[in-house]
C-alpha cells in the first residue's frame, strides 16, 4: 500500500457523478445534472446542479449554484427553455423554467408538496406533473392538535396527475388542474399524446411497493372535464411509457406475474383496440426510452451481462436490434425522438461522462465530464471480466478487481461482494465511485475484489433470473464459491484470507454463507435479511418471499426456516460486522438485531452499527463515509492481518 492512500473514503465521497441528461430537440446540446456532497458543520447531504454542454465541445456552462438541488432537466419542444425540479423554495420540489439564452429561472408551480416528475406538452404551452394533492386544512389542524393517527395501509397519499399552464418570468404560477381527482389511484409514468389533447399514464391502487403487480395503463383527456379510458393491466414494476402516432408503448408482464417477472414491450392504441406485443428482449426486462425517428420501432434499454444495450424493437414484431457497439454501463439515456441520444457512460476504469449519440451512428462520444482536473483517473485499479462454471455446469460471470500493486503469481487477500435484489447485477461501473463498498480503496489496500453475478441476477435472461426460486442461498452460494475457487486456482486469491460482504439481498447471502462454510475469516452484513419468517411479517413487500419460496410461511414454515441464516446459525464462528439503517422499511432493523444477538450469545466476534435517519439505502455522505471506513477497518483487522 502506498504511504499516502489515493482512494480514501473521504475522497471517494466527493466523486462528482453525472446523474441525468436530456438532449435538445435539434441534437446540438445536452442538459445534465451533477451530484456533489455538501459537508459543513450543519449539513451532510448530496445536492445536484444543472449544466449545459455543446455537442461540438467547449467548456460546459453551469446553470445552478448553492446548496439546493436541481434535477430532471427537460428541454421544451421548441428548444427555448429548460424546465427542471428544484427544492430552492421551502425545500419542496417544484417546477422551475429558465431560458436557454440566459437569465434567472422562475417557478411554474409553488406547492408545499414534492413533485415527482413532469413532462412538456407537445406545443410547449403546458406542463403535466405528478404530485400528491395539497394537504387539507383538516389534516393540518389534526397534526397541530396531535390528533393525527395514521391508519396503517389505509391512509395513503396517492400521487395525482396535474396540468399547469406555462407562465413567463415574473408572473405568478397559474392554477393547476387535477386530471385524476378521484383518490383511487397512484400515478406513476406519464406521456402526452402527439396533439396534446390527452395523457397516457400508469397507476397502481396505492403507493405501496407491494402492489406493483396491479399496475395499469390508462389515458385521460387534458381538458377542464377530464375523461379517463382504461387501456390494460400491465403489471410491471415502475414502467416507463412513450407515445407516438396514437400508440403508447409500455412494458407489460408475461404471465404468471411474479417478482421474477419477464416483461414484453406492448404498444396499445390510445383510442382503444387490439394491442401489439413486440418481440421478446434478451433479458426480458426492457426499459422504454421512446420511439425511433421514423416511428417504426420502440427503443429500450436493458442489462446485458455486465454491460448495457440499447435495442430497437420493430412494430412489425421483428427481432430486436442492438443499436450500439460500445460496452460499459449506460444510464440517463434520453432520445429527442429524431434518432439522437444523450446518456451517461462509464466503465470500471473510466469515470462517468456525459455523452451524445448522434442520429444514425452506432456509438457515442464524450462531450463533458464532471470530474475535477486533479481527479486521479490513472490510479484506478484494473478490473477484468471473469467467467467460471458452477458445480452443476451453469456458467457464471463476474468482475474481478486486482490490487493496485498486483504482481502475477502472488496471492492476495480477497473480498467477495454480493449485490442486492436478488435481481440486481454487477455492471462495469466505475470502481472509484461514491458507493458504500469502496472497491478502489480495498484494491489499494492490497485486496482482490470479486463481484459475482450468481443465479437470480438480472442481465442473463428470464431462466437465470428465476433459477433461485425456492432455492434462496442454495445454487447462488455454490456459484459464488465456485468463483472463489476459480480465483484460487489461478493463483490470485489466498484461500486463507477470504472475506465476504453485501447489502440487502447481498446481506442475506453473506449471513447465509457464514452458516454454510468457515472458509471466510470475516463478513459484513449490510441491511441483510437474516430470518425469512420475521422479514416477511415486517417488510413493506410481503408478497416478495412467497413468490420466491412458492408458499406463505404459515403454509410451509419449513422452507422459510431451511433458507434462513437465523435457523442455521448454530456453530457459526466467522467474525461479523452488521450495518443497518434505523428506519429501514424494506429490511427492518430487527433483521440485523436478530443476527447480532444470535452471534453474540455464541461468543462470535460481532459488532453492529445502526445508522440514524437512514432507510434501506443510506443517503447522507458522512454516514456513507462511516460505512466505508468501518468496513475497511473490519477486514483489515480480521482478513488482512
Amino acid at each position: 500500500m502506498p504511504n499516502e492512500a489515493t482512494w480514501t473514503p473521504e475522497r471517494l465521497i466527493r466523486y462528482p457523478a453525472a446523474l441525468e441528461t436530456d438532449i435538445s430537440p435539434d441534437g446540438a446540446r445536452v442538459a445534465y445534472t451533477v451530484r456533489e456532497p455538501v459537508l459543513t458543520d450543519e449539513e451532510s447531504k448530496f445536492v445536484t446542479h444543472l449544466y449545459l454542454a455543446e455537442m461540438d465541445g467547449g467548456e460546459p456552462l453551469r446553470l445552478t449554484y448553492g446548496q439546493t438541488s436541481n434535477a430532471m432537466p427537460r428541454w421544451s419542444p421548441h428548444g427555448r427553455y429548460i424546465a427542471f425540479l428544484s427544492d430552492r423554495a421551502e425545500g419542496k420540489r417544484n417546477i422551475h423554467v429558465m431560458r436557454v439564452d440566459g437569465g434567472e429561472a422562475w417557478p411554474v408551480t409553488a406547492f408545499e408538496r414534492d413533485i415527482a416528475r413532469f413532462s412538456w406538452s407537445p406545443d410547449g404551452s403546458r406542463l403535466a406533473f405528478v404530485m400528491a394533492p395539497p394537504e387539507t386544512e383538516e389534516r393540518k389542524a389534526a397534526k397541530k392538535a396531535k390528533d393525527d393517527t395514521i391508519r396503517w395501509d389505509v391512509d395513503h397519499e396517492r400521487a395525482h396527475l396535474w396540468v399547469v399552464d406555462l407562465v413567463t418570468g415574473g408572473a405568478p404560477p397559474a392554477a393547476a388542474h387535477d386530471l385524476t381527482p378521484a383518490d383511487d389511484r397512484h400515478v406513476g409514468s406519464i406521456a402526452w399524446s402527439d396533439d396534446g389533447s390527452s395523457l397516457a399514464y400508469t397507476y397502481q391502487p396505492t403507493p405501496s411497493p407491494d402492489v406493483w403487480c396491479e399496475t395499469r395503463l390508462a389515458v385521460v383527456t387534458a381538458g377542464d372535464q377530464p375523461e379517463t379510458r382504461e387501456l390494460a393491466r400491465v403489471a410491471s414494476w415502475n414502467p416507463e411509457i412513450a407515445v407516438r402516432g396514437g400508440w403508447v408503448a409500455c412494458p407489460t408482464a408475461v404471465e404468471p406475474v411474479c417478482w421474477t417477472v419477464n416483461d414484453r414491450v406492448v404498444v396499445y392504441p390510445l383510442a382503444g383496440g387490439e394491442p401489439r406485443t413486440l418481440a421478446a428482449t434478451p433479458d426480458g426486462r426492457p426499459y422504454v426510452l421512446g420511439w425511433s425517428a421514423d416511428g417504426d420501432a420502440v427503443l429500450a434499454l436493458e442489462s446485458s451481462g455486465v454491460s448495457s444495450a440499447v435495442l430497437a424493437l420493430p412494430l412489425d414484431g421483428g427481432e430486436p436490434t442492438a443499436l450500439c457497439d460500445g460496452g460499459g454501463y449506460l444510464t440517463a439515456v434520453r432520445t429527442n425522438g429524431k434518432g439522437a441520444f444523450s446518456l451517461v457512460h462509464e466503465n470500471a476504469d473510466c469515470p462517468n461522462r456525459v455523452c451524445v449519440w448522434p442520429a444514425g451512428e452506432r456509438t457515442w462520444r464524450e462531450i463533458a465530464t464532471p470530474l475535477p482536473a486533479d481527479w486521479p483517473v490513472e490510479a484506478v485499479p484494473r478490473t477484468e471480466v471473469a467467467r467460471w462454471q458452477a458445480p452443476d455446469g451453469t456458467e457464471v460471470e463476474g468482475l474481478v478487481t486486482l490490487p493496485t500493486d498486483y504482481v502475477p503469481g502472488r496471492r492476495y487477500p480477497t473480498i467477495v461482494m454480493v449485490h442486492g435484489g436478488p435481481m440486481g447485477v454487477y455492471s462495469r461501473t466505475y470502481v472509484a465511485s461514491a458507493g458504500m463498498y469502496p472497491i478502489a480503496a480495498f484494491a489499494e489496500r492490497g485486496y482482490v475484489v470479486l463481484r459475482a453475478n450468481p443465479r437470480g441476477s438480472g442481465g442473463y435472461g428470464a431462466a437465470f433470473r428465476a433459477a433461485n426460486v425456492r432455492d434462496w442461498g442454495g445454487g447462488a452460494f455454490r456459484d459464488i464459491m465456485a468463483g472463489v475457487d476459480a480465483l484460487i486456482a489461478r493463483g490470485i486469491a489466498d484461500p486463507e484470507r477470504l472475506g465476504i460482504m453485501g447489502w440487502s439481498y447481498g446481506g442475506y447471502m453473506t449471513s447465509w454463507t457464514i452458516t454454510q462454510t468457515t472458509r471466510f475469516r470475516a463478513a459484513s452484513v449490510g441491511a441483510g435479511v437474516t430470518n425469512l419468517m420475521s422479514f416477511n411479517g415486517t417488510t413493506d413487500i410481503p408478497s416478495f418471499l412467497p413468490d420466491y419460496l412458492a408458499a406463505e410461511f404459515w403454509d410451509d414454515p419449513e422452507v422459510y426456516a431451511a433458507h434462513s441464516a437465523l435457523f442455521n446459525v448454530k456453530g457459526v464462528t466467522t467474525p461479523t460486522l452488521i450495518q443497518h439503517g434505523e428506519r429501514d422499511d424494506r429490511v427492518p432493523l430487527g433483521q440485523g438485531k436478530e443476527l447480532y444477538n444470535a452471534l453474540k450469545r455464541q461468543g462470535v466476534p460481532v459488532e453492529m452499527d445502526i445508522y440514524p435517519r437512514q432507510n434501506h439505502g443510506p443517503t447522507e455522505p458522512r454516514i456513507i463515509v462511516d460505512i466505508m471506513r468501518r468496513n475497511l477497518e473490519w477486514f483489515d483487522r480480521w482478513v488482512k492481518a
